[in-house]
Order: C-alpha cells, then sequence, then structure tokens
C-alpha cells in the first residue's frame, strides 16, 4: 500500500473542499496514518498556507474581521473522516473489493476520526465552519454516454476524449446528472458518522440548513446566538431566499430542532435564547412587509405558506415557528415580542396583524399546546404586591 502523502491531500481533497473544485477521493486513511500526517503538518507549509488563505476568504463575507487560522491535527482528523466517508459512495469502491467487514472498520475509523471535542471557542469554530462549509453542496457528477455503436456511464468521472469525439457523425449524446449530499451520504451507516461531524461545526448546521440534515442540537449552537456579529448572520442567511416556501424552510427547521429541544431537560436560560431568536427571525419576516400599503392587511406570505387546505402538507417545524410569539405572549409576555417594537409603529401594526392570522392558520389548540409546553421550561417571576397604604388618622 503506497505511503500517504500529505501535501497531495491537502491538495486534492482539503483545498477544494474549502476553495471549490473537484474534489479527489483515494483510499480510506488508517489512524495510525493519520496520526504519522499529524506529525508532518509543519512540512507543508505552502499546502497550508493556501488551505487557511481560502478558509480566511470564506470567512471574510461572515464577520469582519476572521481570526488568523493555522490548520491544525483535529482539523486534519476531520476532513479525513469526511474523505474516509465519501470513499464509501465513490464509484471506484467498486474496484477495491470491499468487504462488509471492511466497510464496517472504514466506517468505524472515520467515526473516531469526527469525534473531536466538541468547543465552544470562536475562532475554532469559524475554523471548523471554514473548512466544512460547502459539505451539503458536495455532488456526484455522473454522465451516461450513447453512440452509435454502444454505450457507457461514468460515476463521479469525465468520459474519454475518445468517446464524444466526432459528436454528429458517431451520433454521441451525453446525459448528465448530479447525485446530491441526500444521496451521497445519508446511506444508514454513512449517515451517523456524518451527524457526529456536523455536532463538530454547528455554525455550519445553523447558516447551510439542509432538509436532509442530521437534526441540530440547539444545547450545542445556542451560545452561537449570544455572538451578536454571528446571530445576525445566522439570521439573515436564514430568510435570505425571496421565495416564500424557501423562505420559511430553514425558520421552520431551527423551530423542530427546538421542538425537540424542549422533550430534553435544556437550560432554561437556553430555551429563552432559542425562543428570542425565532421570534427576532419572525419579526424580519413581518419587517419585510412594512412596505405594503395596508398595513394591517393579511400577510401574503402566510396566506402562502400557512394554507388551512395545505395543513398536512407544512414542512414540520413551520407551525411551531410561527406559534410561537403567540404562545409565549400567554407564558411570558417579554420574550413574545421584538426588542424595540414599540419605537417602530408600522412594524407594531404588520406584527398584530400577522399574529392575528397565525391564530386564524394554526388555531389556538396549537398555541396552546405550545404554550403549555414552554410552561415546563421558562419560570416567569410574578410582580411583587404593592405595599399597603397605611391608614390615615381616624
Amino acid at each position: 500500500m503506497a505511503r500517504a502523502d500529505l501535501a497531495a491531500f491537502l491538495e486534492s481533497f482539503v483545498l477544494p473542499l474549502v476553495a471549490g473544485g473537484e474534489v479527489r477521493v483515494g483510499r480510506p486513511l488508517a489512524l495510525d496514518e493519520v496520526a504519522m500526517l499529524e506529525q508532518e503538518l509543519a512540512s507543508v507549509s505552502p499546502q497550508l498556507m493556501a488551505v487557511d488563505d481560502a478558509r480566511g476568504a470564506v470567512l471574510s463575507t461572515l464577520v469582519v474581521r476572521p481570526p488568523a487560522l493555522i490548520f491544525d491535527g483535529e482539523e486534519l482528523a476531520l476532513a479525513v473522516g469526511l474523505h474516509n466517508a465519501l470513499f464509501l459512495v465513490h464509484p471506484s469502491v467498486e474496484g477495491w473489493s470491499v468487504s462488509d467487514r471492511q466497510r464496517r472498520r472504514v466506517v468505524e475509523t472515520a467515526q473516531r476520526l469526527v469525534s473531536q471535542p466538541l468547543s465552544r471557542d470562536r475562532t475554532r469554530i469559524l475554523a471548523r465552519h471554514a473548512l466544512l462549509h460547502s459539505l451539503f453542496e458536495l455532488a456526484r457528477t455522473d454522465t451516461y454516454v450513447s453512440w452509435w455503436t454502444g454505450r457507457a456511464r461514468f460515476l463521479g468521472q469525465k468520459p474519454p476524449g475518445r468517446l464524444v469525439a466526432w459528436r454528429s457523425v458517431r451520433r454521441v449524446r451525453e446525459e448528465v446528472s448530479k447525485v446530491a449530499y441526500d444521496e451521497l451520504l445519508a446511506a444508514p451507516d454513512i449517515a451517523p458518522v456524518v451527524a457526529t461531524l456536523l455536532r463538530r461545526t454547528p455554525l455550519t448546521q445553523l447558516l447551510r440548513s439542509h432538509p436532509a440534515a442530521p437534526a441540530l442540537h440547539w444545547e450545542d449552537a445556542v451560545f452561537l446566538l449570544r455572538d451578536l456579529e454571528l446571530s445576525r448572520a445566522v439570521a439573515y442567511e436564514a430568510i435570505r431566499s425571496t421565495d416564500p416556501r424557501e423562505q420559511v424552510a430553514a425558520p421552520a427547521r431551527l423551530a423542530a430542532a427546538f421542538e425537540q429541544m424542549l422533550e430534553r431537560a435544556p437550560a432554561e436560560a437556553d430555551v429563552r435564547a432559542v425562543a428570542g431568536f425565532l421570534v427576532y427571525l419572525a419579526a424580519l419576516l413581518a419587517l419585510a412587509e412594512t412596505r405594503l400599503r395596508e398595513l394591517d392587511a393579511r400577510s401574503p406570505l402566510l396566506s402562502a405558506v400557512l394554507a388551512v387546505e395545505r395543513a398536512g402538507q407544512r414542512p414540520r417545524g413551520l407551525a411551531t415557528f410561527f406559534a410561537l410569539p403567540n404562545a409565549l405572549a400567554v407564558v411570558d409576555p417579554r420574550l413574545a415580542v421584538p426588542p424595540g417594537l414599540d419605537g417602530e409603529p408600522a412594524l407594531a401594526r404588520r406584527w398584530a396583524a400577522h399574529r392575528a392570522q397565525v391564530t386564524e392558520a394554526v388555531g389556538e389548540a396549537v398555541i396552546d399546546t405550545l404554550a403549555g409546553r414552554l410552561r415546563r421550561h421558562l419560570r416567569v417571576a410574578l410582580p411583587a404586591p404593592a405595599p399597603e397604604t397605611p391608614a390615615g388618622p381616624p
């Protein structure tokens, strides 16, 4: 077996993973090989500088001052773990005659590699996101080629030039298809590896929410909401689409993860932080409609995504997302409205119109049920009793 080449791995896999381009997958690397590669990190400075420069470029659109990044052993392990997982869905794996036992060994190695310590360090979280930000965009391009005397299919590879030459004479036809993330990395044995990997980069889950991704663990990510710069970036990314259904897709997934959070035993401060963030997202959607001529009219967005006749087709978490401010108004009114609402009359009117329309669309039963779940986690201090007025002179 050829010795692993760290410089080649960085150039062919890590750099295109960060900067974009064709990611090349080779044979899986064993734990002892990864340990040897980690010892060689200091000897491949040009390749490491290229990777860290590319990561800095990724972060430059996210934060004002990207931190200085140094690719280290933990990030090497995360990259190799992803590489090994991708090996199992690579077309060339058939040529390796991988047995079920060998496949399990590759999966176990990948799982150990991606099981790096969870972190709340801002620089490390940004570094991991910059490394893995394109995870949900990974895709394999398959090409089906037919010509006058035959046909062939190339999985993840470009057809040889000789097969596509003289197109009109040889009646060459090409059909290109994409195998996306949900097919590549959602296989039963690989999905746990990806879930573990994503828990190490919660910022990627918040910024690149994907319908086929493992559920977000808010307990791993809630600390990011307390970073004003990052929470603002997450909020704007979540609702960036102009298509109504796509605009609420990410908020619905975040709200679905909030539902799961409430089923566990979260800290009250974390519940308040996530609830406040989701209310802020709802306020941004109302703010986008303050230019409407009739501020008290029904919301076109809510009408499109909360249509009663399509209630059974709503994405999971969507009703919770829009009902949350209404439910909080019953449990703790301080969390039920975005800060500064009183100072924005136009927004206050749209907010009130949204809340009334939500009650009509999702029903009071949904709101009451959500309020009941919130009460189990939120302690609301009762107002102090007014002092008794001393009796006057007789």
